[in-house]
Parts: structure tokens; sequence; C-alpha cells
């Protein structure tokens, strides 16, 4: 089984915040038992709320974590990518990317975030 975060979770999974059943998918990846794909949409996003101080974090102490990991994977924002964004249905541009991933990837989706629930388009792990 294979997950792809988005911003939140990744954010609050840093800083120990998650529920206990989203939490205990990222151990498991800690524990190499799943992968947990990073797009880069969503490190570029933790990186810009750092700049802005919106959020305490180290961001070179977060890339050096995901070098040295075998299971958290960054996906960059490709071609491939780029051409499911037409099939899929949300407002904010980074969520379509977001999910574009996903589906690329067939992965479920780690968020928090309604309108993509709400949508279907992808299967959501909250």
């Amino acid at each position: 089984m294979f997950y792809l975060t988005d911003t939140h979770a990744l954010i609050w999974y840093l800083i120990g915040r998650l529920p206990s059943r989203v939490d205990e998918v990222f151990r498991r990846a800690e524990r190499g038992e799943t992968i947990i794909y990073l797009p880069t949409v969503v490190l570029a996003e933790c990186f810009y709320l750092v700049e802005h101080g919106k959020i305490a974090m180290d961001i070179g102490e977060l890339l050096n974590k995901i070098e040295m990991s075998d299971n958290f994977i960054p996906v960059p924002f490709d071609f491939e990518i780029l051409k499911l964004l037409p099939m899929v249905n949300l407002s904010e541009i980074h969520d379509r990317i977001i999910v574009a991933t996903a589906k690329h990837l067939n992965a479920k989706l780690i968020t928090k975030d309604k309108e993509i629930t709400q949508s279907g388009e992808v299967e959501v792990v909250w």
C-alpha cells in the first residue's frame, strides 16, 4: 500500500499533532512497512511556510531526513502529472497537483482537506 501526503498532514506529523490513526501510517513508513510519497509542491509549500514564519521548522533538517529515508519519497511535478490536471475537479491548483500526483501513483492521499475528501477524486486517509 502506498500513500501520498498533503502539506497539512506532513506538518502535523512533524510537530506531533496528527490523530493516532493517521500518525500510525507515518510510523509504519518510519519502520519501513510502507511508502509515503511527498509531492515536491508539498515540500515547496513547507519551505514557503517556514520562510514566512508561519511554522517553526528547520527545512534543511527536513530535507536531510527525507534524503536519508527509503520510505519517504519525493515526487516531482512532471509532465505526466500535468496531463492529469484537467481531470481533477478542484478549485485550488496546489490541491489539484497533489490529487493528480496521488492518481498517477495510485496512492491513498493523507489529507484533512474537506474539498478533496468530498470530491471522491482519490481514496483519502484521515
